[in-house]
């Protein structure tokens, strides 16, 4: 078993499965809240999950689920810090994701946690589903990988 990462990047879809659903991402949610591991994210994921939940269930809603990554996220960050980082993978990923591969590489993290098949094909090394991210911390993870 591999062992217990310090920092991770978490990708929106972690953050939005984790605050619906009894599944891996709300673990994970929860280990972030306990101080298991410093959570990092993006200004795209930060604007993805807000718009998410506006967009399906209300504007209230979606400031509550901004705040709450805020507040989970011990760094938020900024398109302007990976400008550099997206010129160099922009051919290597699709651009809905381009902005999660630089953020992980400007932050030299080693992993990546999303349930996206696209950082497959993309055979992204730092990609790691919420499930086996789980198992990182010796949690026996939900049936679902995410």
């Amino acid at each position: 078993m591999s062992r217990r990462p310090p920092r991770a990047y978490l990708d929106s879809m972690v953050f939005i499965f984790g605050i619906l659903e009894e599944c891996n991402s709300r673990l994970i949610l929860f280990l972030a809240q306990l101080g298991e591991f410093e959570a990092v994210t993006s200004q795209l994921v930060l604007e993805e999950v807000e718009r998410f939940f506006k967009e399906n269930f209300s504007r209230e809603a979606g400031f509550l689920a901004r705040k709450f990554v805020e507040t989970i996220s011990t760094r938020i960050v900024t398109r302007e810090e990976v400008q550099s980082e997206v010129k160099v993978y922009r051919q290597r990923i699709r651009d809905k994701d381009l902005e999660n591969l630089a953020t992980v590489k400007h932050e030299g993290l080693e992993y990546l946690v999303a349930y996206d098949n696209d950082y497959i094909n993309s055979k992204i090394e730092e990609y790691i589903t919420p499930k086996r991210f789980v198992q990182l911390f010796g949690l026996k993870p939900h049936d679902i990988e995410y």
